[in-house]
Order: structure tokens, then C-alpha cells, then sequence
């Protein structure tokens, strides 16, 4: 049975379109917290829209985990990412019921969860999955859709993330979101 929290594999041409470019452009978004080496982590990675350009600016010595429950959008995104020459810098995985399926053997830099959150029935348990690989002095990225999330739910969430370690840096402005930019501390 779908859970209808989660969007469908079939609606994916609708998040990765030349429209969405303009009003979630990736390097904006992004482009600041990435640099060339990086391990970038993408959690509802989708179809791969914020993956692929993740993939462009961690280059070719980095790399970027892709992880979605859904197997239709991680095969949408292998095929994408294929015909862009950047499959060999993606990872996919596949989340399972209650798990990201993080490793926590390959540390990460930066961590986006964009419009996701909320689809997630533990959010703070995958916020621990995250805590733990992400390094110190790592980004986490937060991002949720006004339209879906109230404040309250959001702020939740903040807190939820920062009883796992993370501390407030910033709350960068997004079209039609809630968002928020923590960071792992060092010691």
C-alpha cells in the first residue's frame, strides 16, 4: 500500500523541470556549503534534481550519496545521472522502512533534506542517522514546503536536529519554504 506522504515516481518530470531551475536554483540553494572534493549527501533525493548539480560541484573528487525510499526515482536519477556523465560520483541507496541506510564509515560534509522532512515517520531518528555521519563543522541543510509544514511542525524539527548536536547558523531565504541551515560542531 503507497504511503501517501511520500511523492510518487510517477509525478517526478514535475521536479526536475527547466521551471524548477528558476525558482530552486541549485547553486543558490547549495553552491555555497559544497566545495570541489566534498561528500554531499542528498536525503529524498527524488529524481535527482539538487543530486546532479551536487554531483557537478563536488567534482570529479567527490562525491554525492542519493537516498530515496523509492527505487523508481533512484533508477530515474542513474539514468540522468548516466547521460551526464556524473554516475561515477553519485551513490544511490535505497532508504528502507525506519532507516536512511546511512554508512556511517563514510563521513560527509554537507547534508540536504529539501522537502522532505515531513514525509519521514521519524524525523528525529533519521536526524540521529544524519548527526552521525555528518563531520564536525558539516552543514545540514532543512528545507520544507510552507505549504505542507506550519512553523510549528518546522520548529520541531529545528529542535529535534539540534538534541542531536546540530546548533543554528542561519535561516536562508527559499521560495514557498520553511528553511534552516545547522551545523555540526566541532568537539
Amino acid at each position: 500500500m503507497p504511503d501517501d506522504r511520500i511523492c510518487p515516481a510517477r509525478l517526478a518530470r514535475w521536479l526536475d523541470n527547466p521551471l524548477r531551475s528558476l525558482l530552486h536554483p541549485p547553486k543558490r540553494i547549495v553552491g555555497p556549503y559544497i566545495r570541489p572534493g566534498d561528500t554531499a549527501l542528498d536525503i529524498g533525493c527524488a529524481s535527482g534534481f539538487f543530486t546532479r548539480a551536487m554531483a557537478r560541484m563536488v567534482g570529479t573528487s567527490g562525491k554525492v550519496i542519493a537516498v530515496d525510499i523509492q527505487e523508481e526515482m533512484l533508477e530515474i536519477l542513474r539514468i540522468k545521472a548516466a547521460k551526464e556523465d556524473l554516475a561515477p560520483r553519485i551513490q544511490c541507496r535505497q532508504a528502507g522502512e525506519g532507516t536512511l541506510n546511512l554508512d556511517p564509515e563514510t563521513p560527509v560534509d554537507f547534508a540536504l533534506a529539501f522537502y522532505v522532512m515531513h514525509e519521514l515517520p521519524d524525523i528525529s531518528g533519521a536526524l540521529g542517522e544524519i548527526a552521525r555521519v555528518i563531520k564536525p563543522g558539516g552543514y545540514l541543510l532543512l528545507a520544507e514546503p510552507t505549504m505542507h509544514v506550519s512553523e510549528e511542525a518546522f520548529s520541531d524539527t529545528i529542535l529535534a536536529a539540534e538534541k542531536r548536536g546540530f546548533e543554528f547558523v542561519k535561516e536562508p531565504r527559499i521560495l514557498w519554504a520553511r528553511a534552516v541551515l545547522m551545523e555540526m560542531p566541532y568537539g
